[in-house]
């Protein structure tokens, strides 16, 4: 058996719910529970992730979008009720937003690492 540099571990308590979404996480990035947590410190030590920043962007985005949603709304209400409005700058805004929505996505996705998936394979019965 082929020794490892891992020589230390560690546990935390965490609640039912934690650990689930913890597991739904570590399924959606193909990889193991302790390789994602591992992943994250990793990722957090070397400065690449800040999961506080990143909820922080989340919700600023998500203002931003329901501001956006409220102003259309406001135009097609008013347009509904025979007045005028100009939707020329609303609709220059929410296509901003969708190319900052679609670079935010593209930049949150973690990059893949060489040689694949991490997870554990399963032997052909």
């Amino acid at each position: 058996m082929a020794q490892t540099d891992r020589l230390h571990s560690f546990r935390i308590r965490v609640s039912r719910d934690d650990l689930a979404a913890w597991e739904q996480a570590a399924q959606a990035a193909n990889l193991n529970r302790t390789s994602w947590l591992r992943s994250l410190a990793a990722d957090a030590a070397a400065g690449t992730r800040h999961p506080g920043i990143l909820a922080g962007e989340i919700r600023a985005l998500r203002r931003e979008l329901s501001a956006c949603g409220n102003n259309l709304n406001q135009i097609a209400h008013k347009m509904n009720a025979g007045g005028r409005a100009d939707p020329e700058a609303a609709l220059d805004r929410l296509g901003d937003l969708m190319g900052e929505v679609s670079a935010f996505l593209h930049d949150a996705h973690a990059p893949k690492r060489k040689g694949g998936s991490r997870t554990r394979r399963r032997a052909a019965g």
